[in-house]
């Protein structure tokens, strides 16, 4: 099967035989630029359950310590703002790498779906081939 029709449902369903089913992985849809790597390191670091520990122990921490010691008192606007700035920047970040896990996803939906028609179309086939070679016997289990 050619490269221009390697992702065409119709070339595949003419020669289901031909298709290579694809591995689609995340690494192959992340950008090559430097803000991309930081985007993945950022969501990497972000998304890992250390992180979410160590800030939640943090918080507590400084919500005891900050009433006991008077560096912050409650309603802790210290603490308030320290965690609201980094805010935005990590949204934005978390939203690039949420758009490469889409095209990652659609990409591998197309996949499977190329690899659904070929299997159908040769399944088809088969059922072709065994109604032949039964002659057309209505008593069988193909019939």
């Amino acid at each position: 099967m050619t490269n221009t029709a390697a992702h065409d449902p119709a070339a595949i369903a003419l020669n289901p035989e031909e298709h290579q089913p694809r591995l689609v992985l995340s690494s192959h849809h992340r950008g090559p630029g430097v803000l991309d790597r930081i985007a993945v390191w950022v969501n990497r670091f972000i998304g890992s359950m250390w992180t979410f520990v160590g800030v939640t122990t943090f918080i507590v921490v400084w919500l005891f310590a900050g009433n006991i010691v008077g560096f912050d008192k409650t309603p802790w606007p210290l603490l308030l703002t320290l965690l609201n700035l980094p805010q935005l920047s990590i949204m934005i970040s978390l939203q690039v790498s949420a758009n490469v896990a889409e095209r990652t996803s659609d990409a591998r939906a197309l996949a499977d779906h190329e690899t659904l028609i070929a299997l159908s179309e040769m399944n088809k086939r088969q059922l072709e081939l065994l109604q032949a070679l039964a002659g057309g016997r209505r008593d069988g289990p193909l019939g």
